[in-house]
């Protein structure tokens, strides 16, 4: 069993109230602390009885709003400061990694003798598996077979050697018979544990996504001693730029020059969140939901409102221009199509609309990007079609275009997907065209929680 609440903390109810200060057991206030109300007074002093059947206060009640002109003197509950810090959870279990790995101190040893480790482990256990084949499936057996074959752990990192890197850590994460495996299996169960059930309450949400940041720092460090001339976060692996070099060399001018590629910039979230975030996923969502959902109800009110209109209707409410407007529909038949009717509903953009709605199908902020992405392409390859030549968007013109697909792909936790996104995206997108795009949704699911309906 666990011990019940005593000495200092906080306690916080459904509705925001919230108290800071001395308990007994049981639930019980005794002692100093500060009671705070949801709209922000407070009173301040001594109390004494069981939380929801009854206090008796001897203190003071202030009304900081009205009365208080210096808000450092107005107490706030700062959630998370009683809270062990991410960096420091779970470091028996990172330990663990770094001994079978020969390090006894992190980030300290011989690299050799760490993939001379591996391999024994590995080895082993495939020994063990031949004497008792029923112990592991054939694709677990072929997949440690396939990790024996120790990649290339020195030398330039290039992207061929950065896909591989990428590939092997997929594998070894995949059975916890790799150091890493082990890792991540005993990390997706501490967290379950931590964030399931009792733990499912969203003002733990901000605890449960600087854990996962957490993991991601230091699997990451595992995986760069392991692999040493990988970029540390936020390198560069530079894009071979063979063709220039070989008309460099040849002297040719028949053809243009063709610039180098851009740089890949190495980050632990895209090398490592493949791997992890779908293993956490189910109790991360969770939390973002609850958090989530008093917005998300005032925006599926709306959805659901907007979405009895027909096509034509909601495209003019929502402002769309009448060029975009398509006229026809493809059939199941190929080559037939039909007009579209005042009544029709659910046929305009229909691909960009389906191809939206896969969203909550992927797992990773990168895979969710990519999916807006391809939601913006299906809605320019449309327009195009219709207005039968290439088209540059304007904002002013795209946004309606975009809101009408957002509500007609009725995506149930939107909010919460926008801001699992903006938590755990990669840094060095935000400023590019991925970002954009996420700004476009993210400003299409604000702008439809105040959408008025007439």
């Amino acid at each position: 069993m666990s011990s019940l609440p005593q000495g200092s903390g906080v306690l916080l109810s459904e509705d925001d109230t919230s108290y800071e200060g001395e308990f007994s057991d049981d639930w019980t206030l005794s002692g100093k602390g500060v009671l705070t109300m949801a709209n922000g007074d407070y009173l301040e002093g001594s109390f004494s009885g069981e939380w929801g059947s009854g206090l008796k206060v001897t203190g003071s009640y202030f009304k900081p709003h009205l009365y208080d002109t210096d808000k450092d003197k107005t107490p706030a509950v700062k959630l998370g400061r009683l809270c062990v810090c991410a960096e420091d959870k779970w470091q028996a279990v990172f330990e663990e990694c770094w001994s079978q790995l020969g390090c006894e101190v992190p980030g300290q040893g011989d690299n050799r003798r760490a993939w001379d480790n591996i391999a024994v482990a590995l080895t082993t256990s495939r020994r063990h598996i031949h004497t008792s084949p029923e112990l592991l499936s054939r694709s677990h057996s072929r997949t440690l077979e396939s990790l024996e074959v120790i990649p290339q752990h020195d030398g330039p990192i290039t992207m061929e050697r950065h896909h591989i890197i990428h590939q092997y850590l997929i594998k070894a994460c995949d059975t916890p018979l790799h150091p890493l495996g082990r890792l991540l299996e005993s990390l997706v169960a501490v967290y379950r544990m931590t964030y399931v059930g009792v733990g499912a309450n969203r003002r733990l949400l901000p605890q449960a996504v600087n854990e996962i940041k957490s993991y991601l720092s230091r699997i990451f460090q595992i995986v760069r001693f392991l692999f040493p001339d990988l970029p540390e976060e936020g390198g560069v692996i530079p894009e071979p730029s063979s063709v220039v070099t070989d008309q460099k060399e040849s002297g040719s001018t028949d053809a243009p020059l063709e610039s180098p590629k851009p740089a890949r910039v190495v980050s632990s979230s895209a090398l490592l969140l493949p791997v992890l975030l779908p293993r956490l996923y189910p109790p991360l969502f969770t939390l973002y939901a609850l958090d989530k959902e008093k917005e998300d109800d005032v925006y599926w009110e709306c959805v659901l409102r907007l979405n009895k209109q027909p096509d034509l209707a909601l495209l003019a409410f929502l402002g769309v221009q009448q060029k975009f407007w398509p006229v026809s529909f493809p059939l199941t038949t190929p080559g037939e199509k039909q007009q579209v009717l005042s009544s029709t509903k659910d046929v305009c953009f229909a691909s960009a609309v389906e191809t939206l709605q896969q969203i909550s199908t992927t797992f990773t902020p990168s895979d969710k990007l990519q999916v807006i992405q391809l939601t913006f392409e299906e809605i320019t390859q449309e327009v195009q079609a219709l207005l039968q030549q290439d088209f540059l968007w304007s904002m002013d013109d795209l946004f309606p275009v975009f809101l009408y697909v957002v509500l007609r792909a009725r995506i149930r936790n939107l909010g919460s997907e926008v801001s699992l996104i903006e938590d755990l995206m990669d840094p060095c997108v935000q400023h590019g065209e991925h970002g954009i795009m996420f700004t476009t949704l993210k400003a299409s699911y604000y702008q439809i929680q105040h959408e008025k309906v007439s």
